[in-house]
């Protein structure tokens, strides 16, 4: 579990990193995997599973009518400023509507996670904290192992392979133009890995400080819609710095488009903003548990 936030933002996740193919079937069953995701890091028990279960359900229906509307509204709109040509005031759009969606999650999950949080037994943070032990070493094994030229040629390949699932094939111009653009990206990965160290810290504490879900949902909030408040100044730099030359990349892969390229992506999010549509006017009763 990389930030808390898996419990909402998974919901759409699975569903974009599946493909098209697969997004209804992922986010139909994204509850599931949220619930497995929460056991595996809290080991729930009993009644604990039980009112997570509940709480969960509700959420997914509250998502599902509240939100989906809203992401097939953001790919349609995506799609159509991306037929155009894209511009970095609309990379920051779409960068503000996605934290935008985030904390609207946050919003309506924080009161039933607090409400389940403050049940955990001094055993289950015990486990959570080793749980979060072997993320993090899982983590440092994914991108910290090998020399800092095999870091950045593992980074640099997967950026290569994102933009070809969403443009189709590249030409050789453009992969060497992406491969230098990418090599121009800082490498965060040492320095997330020590935020998300702190960042778990911060969890921990909170969960043992506050010991009621009156006392603990407002702290929770705030903590999971700012997870950039507290980051050191050297990080702060260097997540800004790429950010920046990682919207520089992308203008200058959409300038280079073909048209057969730009309309593989805009159809892509088209087929996104069909997907959401069609999700939210589904209705999972049977699996729901009433108010």
């Amino acid at each position: 579990m990389r930030r808390l936030r898996h419990f909402a933002f998974l919901l759409l996740a699975l569903a974009a990193l599946c493909g098209c193919s697969g997004a209804r079937l992922a986010y139909n069953n994204a509850d599931t995997a949220v619930r497995w995701i929460a056991d595996d890091y809290f080991a729930l028990e009993g009644a604990q599973q039980e009112d997570f279960k509940a709480r969960l359900a509700r959420f997914h229906a509250w998502h599902r009518s509240e939100e989906l509307p809203r992401y097939s509204a953001l790919m349609a709109s995506a799609a159509g400023k991306l037929a155009h040509g894209l511009t970095q005031r609309e990379l920051l759009w779409a960068w503000d509507s996605v934290i935008a969606l985030y904390r609207n999650m946050v919003a309506q999950a924080a009161p039933d996670l607090a409400a389940v949080l403050v049940t955990l037994t001094p055993a289950q943070l015990q486990h959570l904290e080793h749980r979060f032990a072997e993320s993090n070493a899982e983590y440092a094994r994914k991108h910290l192992s090998g020399s800092l030229a095999a870091q950045r040629a593992r980074r640099d390949q997967r950026n290569l392979e994102l933009m070809r699932e969403w443009f189709g094939e590249l030409s050789g111009e453009q992969q060497a133009q992406l491969q230098a653009a990418s090599a121009r990206l800082p490498l965060p990965y040492a320095l997330r890995l020590q935020n998300r160290q702190r960042r778990q810290a911060e969890f921990v504490t909170l969960l043992n400080t506050y010991r009621s879900a009156e006392e603990l949902e407002p702290v929770l909030r705030r903590w999971l819609g700012d997870w950039e408040g507290g980051v050191s100044p050297e990080y702060r730099r260097v997540s800004d710095l790429h950010r920046e030359r990682y919207m520089q990349m992308l203008l200058q892969l959409d300038r280079s488009l073909a048209l057969g390229q730009r309309s593989h992506a805009v159809a892509r999010l088209a087929d996104y903003a069909q997907i959401f549509a069609a999700l939210s006017g589904q209705r999972k009763l049977a699996r729901l548990v009433p108010e």
